[in-house]
């Protein structure tokens, strides 16, 4: 086997296994995208309320407590 080809068979291996753990922090990232999303959306509504509250006509809001 001429020395070009083993090294370009050394390359493919190694482009494989780039691939291979690619493929999983894309898998790990499509994750968090979800929890960011539902936190946003959450974290969105509650302002929302707060905000409703605020200009009600009798508006009475006490800071929340860090959760934790």
């Amino acid at each position: 086997m001429p020395d070009s080809e083993r090294r370009l068979r050394q390359q493919i291996v190694k482009f494989k296994e780039l691939r291979g753990s690619d493929e999983a922090e894309i898998a790990l990232l499509q994750t968090d995208r979800g929890t960011l999303v539902r936190a946003v959306h959450q974290l969105t509504g509650e302002n929302r309320q707060l905000r409703a509250e605020l200009t009600a006509p009798d508006a009475r809001v006490l800071p929340t407590q860090p959760r934790g």
